[in-house]
């Protein structure tokens, strides 16, 4: 009975919906489709990655250690600067939300610590130009 009902709705399907078997692909076809997408699309090196591995295992190069990153080994005037801007623009919003009417002594406080610390993040921006040719984009 369900083979019926299925025969039924195909018959129903307008000539120009129904696919036939001129709009299949072959199997070669297909292969050679998942094969270009499986291939990596940037331009690879002349050597393969493992022979680089080799190659730098044959010479004894080993990659020096990782230099810390990270806010401890920041200098501590730019730390300052960073806790001064961001603690002054939440101190501000605090003492609006929690202090009707919001102090004068607190106003000014909250905006000198604020460009006190804005002051000391300029003071800390590079003064030189890197002179490795690049675009400036590299961190």
């Amino acid at each position: 009975m369900d083979d019926e009902e299925n025969e039924d709705w195909r018959d129903e399907v307008p000539e120009s919906e129904r696919l036939g078997d001129s709009s299949r692909i072959s199997d070669s076809h297909w292969e050679d489709l998942v094969n270009q997408i499986a291939e990596p699309s940037a331009m690879m090196g002349d050597m393969p990655v493992d022979e680089v591995r080799e190659r730098l295992e044959e010479e004894g190069w080993e990659p020096g250690p990782a230099e810390p990153i990270g806010w401890r080994t920041a200098s501590p005037t730019l730390m300052l600067s960073v806790i001064a801007t961001f603690g002054a623009v939440l101190l501000l919003v605090l003492g609006a939300i929690f202090f009707r009417p919001l102090p004068g002594w607190f106003l000014l406080v909250g905006i000198a610590v604020g460009l006190g610390g804005a002051v000391g993040l300029f003071f800390h921006l590079p003064t030189n130009h890197s002179s490795d040719g690049g675009n400036g984009a590299s961190v």
